[in-house]
């Protein structure tokens, strides 16, 4: 028994990407997950409040990362009053019924200088595929950030009046994120 053990034990430290991991988190208080959109011809912008990242990886290489985010939906600032009344509501976020947004990728892979993590974002309870450009600088600590095009109509974000016109509001929002990971213990 004790020699079977000993075995299970080795073959897990031996199991690539899982006992040798490195394990990090960011949320809020060390990073931006910020937003731009444009609605009747004017840029605007804004960043959510509340998340948590979580990725593992072996050493510093992308190309082995599972990376989770969670976004709490209703921390959602545009630092105007209305708009983002509107984006809480249910046309948009509709934060009372999908409090978070999820994105999770385990499939990351080289593109040039950066990486590309293709991923599923969960969003107003619709699940799609959503790519993410990624990079990884530093070292104490390592700083993550990166990039997306999201396509708000996939995931029925602007819905109803006038929001589904995309000459009101443009249908592609970018997404920009700069994250200081912070080491954490897996388990």
């Amino acid at each position: 028994m004790a020699k079977e053990l000993k075995f299970a034990a080795l073959a897990l430290l031996m199991a690539p990407g899982l006992a040798l991991a490195d394990c990090f988190r960011a949320d809020q208080e060390n990073g931006r997950i910020e937003f731009t959109g444009v609605a009747e011809g004017s840029r605007f912008s804004g960043e959510f409040g509340e998340f948590t990242v979580s990725i593992c990886m072996d050493g510093r290489d992308l190309a082995t990362a599972g990376i989770e985010v969670v976004i709490q939906t209703a921390s959602a600032d545009t630092g105007n009053e209305d708009r983002d009344s509107e984006l809480l509501g249910e046309n948009f976020f509709h934060v009372e019924e999908y409090p978070e947004a999820t994105w999770e990728s385990g499939e990351i892979r080289a593109d040039g200088e950066a990486f590309v993590a293709e991923g599923k974002l969960e969003l107003r309870g619709i699940e799609a595929d959503q790519p993410v450009r990624l990079q990884i600088s530093g070292d104490n600590p390592p700083v993550l950030s990166g990039s997306a095009e999201i396509m708000r109509l996939n995931w029925d974000v602007g819905i109803g009046e006038d929001f589904e016109d995309t000459d009101f509001i443009r249908n592609r929002v970018d997404l920009q994120f700069e994250l200081r990971l912070q080491p954490y213990s897996k388990g």
